[in-house]
């Protein structure tokens, strides 16, 4: 007897010990019969002695049950599996409008299903293979932090269904004070934004309006590629323990838009005016009038660099140079930074940007990643003063430090 559910080869015999038994696969006399094929085939010759043909014939019956049983667990084999959910908080409230991907990867084929998570914080997965799968849903929030589990078991036919218990963030489920859920809030306020792309009087796509940047899977972006001397000296400030730069009311990011607060676009034919809710100094000028970058010489290297934009097609390319070498959000580089954007807006509530950053004397090649943002049209920039109440870390005596 031998059973194989990969192949779906099953072979029995039945008759007389002492009868020859043959296997009937691809049996001269069975051509049809494949590998792919349960076979049951009995070669014996007449029953002989003290066997009858009652002992043959229960026999056969057991025989027939034990294959039935054993196909019944082979189908059950190839059928898929589920994976049902909803996330709820350290207090057991059903978390809802939160940017996150659920992962779940196949531990012994390293097959990886991912869905995004829908706003209600309910999912299902369909369509997984039986086996054992570990779970990640990384969530870009200070309010939430990423989930995992390991060594899940799916079953063929059968529907897992489990609370998903998300552990608070860095501030501690603060309702108000996370960027990320605000953004999802306001988007959520945004209703339905389709619609074509607006268009200036030229022809060219408007980018005007407000947007809220949409938080991409921690773990995503690939790592800044850095040269030995700048990796060291990025190990070297990590070591300093210290809070980033916007504690100390300075920009948080060479480049605004990838910060995930609320963005204005003020597009006209000579500059787009770009103002962020939130940071310090909170506006930069891209201009669009054909103008070349300024000499070096005559450059005050700055946190934001000289921005300048030209049309590709539908899309916008800012090219960015000028900074100073400790503008943050890029790693350890030097005033050779150099940062290019580009905007596409393929419809009314949809921003898609590209960002590749290059510096020949800190890194080791490009460093590319994406971000989109959505259309928040009720929503509007608020006034920011960061000094107001921010003593601490103002009066400390220990500034914010680029450098070691």
């Amino acid at each position: 007897m031998e059973r194989n559910c990969a192949n779906q080869k099953i072979e029995y015999f039945i008759g007389h010990p002492a009868t020859p038994r043959v296997a009937a696969m691809q049996h001269s006399r069975h051509p049809s019969l494949s590998q792919e094929s349960a076979v049951l085939y009995n070669k014996t010759e007449h029953p002989k002695g003290d066997e009858s043909m009652g002992s043959t014939f229960k026999r056969l019956v057991v025989l027939l049950a034990t294959a039935a049983a054993f196909t019944s667990a082979c189908f059950a084999q190839g059928r898929t599996g589920g994976f049902e959910g909803r996330l709820v908080d350290p207090n057991g409230a059903q978390i809802v409008n939160v940017d996150a991907t659920i992962h779940m990867k196949n531990t012994a084929t390293g097959e990886t299903r991912s869905i995004p998570l829908p706003d209600s914080g309910v999912f299902s997965i369909t369509g997984l293979a039986p086996g054992m799968y570990d779970l990640n849903i990384p969530i870009a929030s200070a309010m939430y932090n990423t989930y995992e589990q390991k060594s899940i078991t799916i079953t063929g036919g059968k529907v897992l269904k489990s609370d998903i218990p998300v552990p608070w963030g860095i501030n501690l489920g603060t309702i108000g004070d996370d960027p990320t859920m605000l953004g999802a809030d306001m988007r959520a306020r945004a209703g339905d934004v389709s619609g074509p792309t607006p268009r200036t009087a030229d022809g060219k796509p408007d980018l005007s309006g407000m947007w809220y940047v949409i938080p991409e899977d921690r773990g995503v972006r690939a790592p800044i590629p850095l040269q030995k001397w700048a990796d060291d000296m990025n190990k070297q400030l990590q070591k300093l323990n210290q809070q980033g730069p916007a504690v100390y009311c300075l920009p948080q990011s060479a480049v605004p838009i990838t910060l995930p607060f609320p963005h204005k676009f003020v597009q006209a034919r000579d500059v787009l005016i770009h103002i962020t809710e939130f940071t310090t100094p909170g506006y930069r000028q891209i201009f669009l009038d054909g103008r070349p970058h300024p000499p070096a010489e005559e450059w005050n290297p700055a946190w934001m660099g000289h921005s300048t934009g030209r049309w590709e097609g539908d899309t916008l390319v800012v090219d960015t140079i000028g900074f100073n070498e400790i503008a943050p959000a890029f790693g350890v580089h030097t005033e050779k930074l150099h940062v290019v954007e580009r905007y596409t807006r393929p419809e009314r509530g949809r921003l898609e940007i590209e960002i590749t950053a290059t510096d020949p004397e800190a890194y080791t090649g490009e460093w590319k990643f994406k971000l989109k943002a959505g259309l928040i049209p009720t929503e509007e920039i608020l006034e920011f003063v960061c000094p107001e109440n921010n003593l601490d870390a103002l009066h400390n005596g220990q500034p914010w430090r680029g450098r070691p």
